[in-house]
């Protein structure tokens, strides 16, 4: 029995009220993140295909119409982009002729939306819902819905006209998280397989599936075949997670080929899900437009795999590592538990020509933001914190809340609508 059925993943509930909505819904992300377990668990009956099985895909390919029509229904295909664009075509008319919701759950490792030649998708009938790796409440089993649905609840019931709404957070016990416990979950990551496995087998896993991912998927949708250059954008883009997307100086530390085939190359990775980029936040869509997205590594047991870094190496203050894979971790983190909570609400990050940052910005659908920093130090006081302050006062009521996430035991009131929460809140409230 594969350790992903024994957990009770947290979009479950988001996946069975899209496939009582759509006719098509698609669950896509990472392999090795459990998509196959959990298809199987909530549709329970009608028809399972894998197009990782060559017979399987070779009648889908040969006739993609054939393959799907008359098939009692729901009809779950597996790794569905190996089949092409006239596959899902045929999708397509399967579901108009008849538009049941709930028709066909579909699951890729790669983003349908993104994949070049799938130049028609769905969009107009179908769901699309993400499925990253094991949350930290679903990799420790703990019940807790999170900090974001927590806020998200908190904001949406009180608004700003009933005093400081976020009072509760400051009476929270203690964490019992230490600095190296944090270390240690950095470098175990969320798939699924790898926590099955002790620490010291965990990073050739990882570098294995790596290799798979770039061979395979890559390969697949892109034509690419140079493997060894594929892993190299991956790791130059791995020492940078947490940092502003500049192609440029990617293109310059592998040196190889064009810039524009090394553009191509952070795109494939982003679209396998190795790598996910948060947009800047400005005031208008055109400024944004015109800023660079950071980028942060979607797993970081994979990135301290690809950079060759343990728990003691991560643990030490002078890892220059230390500080940014703290972030991604927190940065990943909220993000899977915006997908769990299905607000509608965005993540970004702020940087201004001074240089002032705000790693992580949730934008909630009312507009209002809630603005977090992370550290890996167990004191929050500082310029993260200072930061803060300062973007408080310069946006005005659009702030909702300021957070300084660190390594300390204690939730603290740093100043008006801004506090200090252990990094383990997240997946404690």
């Amino acid at each position: 029995m594969s350790f992903a059925c024994l957990v009770e993943r947290r979009v479950e509930p988001v996946l069975r009220s899209f496939l009582e909505t759509f006719r098509v819904v698609a669950l896509v992300g990472p392999r090795q993140a459990g998509k196959t377990t959990l298809a199987r668990q909530v549709t329970n009956g009608g028809v399972y295909l894998s197009l990782d099985d060559p017979d399987v895909l070779g009648a889908a390919v040969a006739d993609p119409v054939g393959f799907v029509a008359g098939r009692p229904r729901p009809v779950v295909i597996d790794e569905v982009q190996r089949g092409g664009d006239e596959l899902v075509r045929a999708v397509k008319l399967a579901v108009d002729e008849v538009p049941e919701a709930g028709s066909f759950l579909l699951t890729g490792s790669t983003n349908l939306l993104t994949v070049p030649n799938l130049s028609e998708s769905l969009a107009g009938r179908m769901g699309l819902i993400e499925l990253a790796p094991f949350s930290q409440a679903e990799a420790g089993g703990v019940e807790s819905r999170g900090l974001m649905a927590w806020l998200a609840d908190n904001v949406a019931s009180t608004g700003r006209g009933g005093g400081d709404w976020y009072e509760p957070l400051l009476g929270m016990p203690a964490s019992l998280v230490s600095r190296r416990s944090y270390v240690e979950r950095i470098c175990a990551g969320g798939y699924p397989e790898v926590l099955r496995l002790d620490g010291g087998q965990r990073p050739a896993f990882l570098r294995s599936l790596l290799t798979s991912i770039v061979a395979r998927d890559i390969q697949e949708i892109s034509g690419a075949r140079r493997i060894t250059e594929l892993s190299r954008v991956a790791e130059a883009l791995a020492a940078r997670t947490s940092g502003e997307l500049v192609v440029a100086d990617v293109h310059r530390d592998t040196a190889f080929g064009s810039s524009q085939t090394t553009a191509d190359y952070v795109a494939y990775l982003e679209m396998v899900y190795l790598t996910v980029s948060l947009p800047a936040w400005a005031t208008s869509a055109a400024t944004r437009v015109k800023r660079r997205a950071k980028v942060h590594m979607a797993d970081t047991g994979m990135a301290a795999a690809m950079l060759g870094l343990t728990t003691d190496a991560l643990v030490d203050p002078l890892e220059p590592m230390r500080g940014p894979l703290h972030e991604t971790f927190a940065a990943v983190e909220v993000r899977k538990q915006v997908s769990f909570a299905a607000t509608g609400a965005t993540l970004h990050h702020f940087r201004d020509r001074r240089g002032r940052e705000i790693d992580l910005i949730v934008r909630l659908p009312t507009g209002k933001l809630i603005c977090i920093e992370v550290t890996a130090a167990m004191r929050a006081h500082g310029t993260k914190a200072r930061t803060l302050g300062w973007f408080r006062d310069t946006i005005g009521d659009r702030f909702e809340l300021g957070i300084v996430l660190y390594a300390g035991p204690l939730p603290l009131r740093l100043g008006p609508r801004l506090v200090a929460l252990p990094i383990s809140y997240l997946w404690e409230i």
